[in-house]
């Protein structure tokens, strides 16, 4: 491999479209790193990309939905890497019963907003010296579904799983446009997209109900390949050099919701955001 090669960073890469976009990556001779929670999952994906391209990515492990090991987990990645070109934030979830993290953060909130907010920020000082870089936040349209209630943030009173994936979703979208204002000369690109509906496992830890709905309508859904497409797009384009704080619909740039763009409603969504964070790592 090329050791100029660009370096790549994909969490939620053990399945779906995050291992098909770490499959597109190495297919184009990208040095790509994986994050995963579960080791053997870790292993089984990087030896199945090499099968098929010649290249091994290599994996860190780090559970994103704990907020006190983030710091830690960027830490060794900003020891590994020497820079990074691409930070791809796929890793997501939908859960159809309110649970909570160990740390009280209602966990699609945790894993949808805090996770990549969290690992974007600890991971700038490398993005800094990477510039010019890009990170993406692999996002959904299902985030125009229900905005984000100010005063019921951790999703206390009338939860359903559709909703609460929605407003976590919503509330990302606001954190890399607040990042984005952060590098006004957009030497670092923050981009979110909607990548289709895809037909992959992450709702199937939810019952039933979830299972057969998934079942109806795969079959109408896109691949992971295909929800990969656009990710890397994204991700190489050159005709997106230097645009930042931008929202696409697969590969046409479009409008998010409309408080998305309401600088006192996401620096509302930002000062909630980072006020738990301190809570639990200071």
């Amino acid at each position: 491999m090329d050791k100029d090669a660009k370096i790549a960073l994909i969490t939620g890469a053990t399945s779906g479209i995050g291992k098909a976009i770490a499959l597109n990556l190495s297919q184009r001779q990208l040095k790509v790193f994986i994050i995963a929670r579960d080791e053997d999952k870790a292993k089984t994906t990087v030896e199945e990309i090499e099968e098929k391209t010649g290249t091994r990515p290599a994996y860190f492990i780090g559970d994103l939905e704990c907020q006190r090991t983030i710091p830690e987990l960027a830490k060794i990645i900003k020891e590994k890497l020497q820079r990074l070109d691409i930070l791809i934030l796929n890793a997501g979830a939908v859960f159809k019963n309110r649970a909570t993290t160990v740390e009280g953060i209602e966990r699609s909130m945790a894993v949808n907003h805090f996770a990549p907010i969290h690992l974007t920020r600890e991971l700038l000082p490398l993005l800094e010296e990477s510039r010019p870089c890009r990170v993406i936040n692999v996002s959904a349209g299902a985030h125009l579904l229900s905005p984000v209630d100010l005063e019921d943030f951790n999703f206390k009173h009338d939860f359903s799983g559709v909703k609460a994936y929605a407003r976590s979703k919503m509330a990302a979208i606001t954190g890399f446009y607040e990042f984005a204002c952060q590098y006004p000369e957009n030497d670092i690109q923050f981009l979110s997209l909607h990548p289709g509906v895809v037909g992959t496992s992450f709702s199937e830890n939810n019952g039933q109900l979830y299972s057969f709905f998934m079942f109806i309508f795969r079959p109408i859904m896109r691949s992971p390949a295909n929800g990969a497409a656009p990710v890397v797009h994204l991700a190489l384009s050159f005709e997106l050099a230097r645009k930042s704080g931008l929202y696409f619909n697969r590969f046409k740039e479009t409008k998010s919701h409309a408080l998305t763009y309401d600088k006192a409603f996401r620096q509302k969504v930002w000062d909630l955001t980072w006020q738990k964070i301190k809570e639990i790592t200071e």
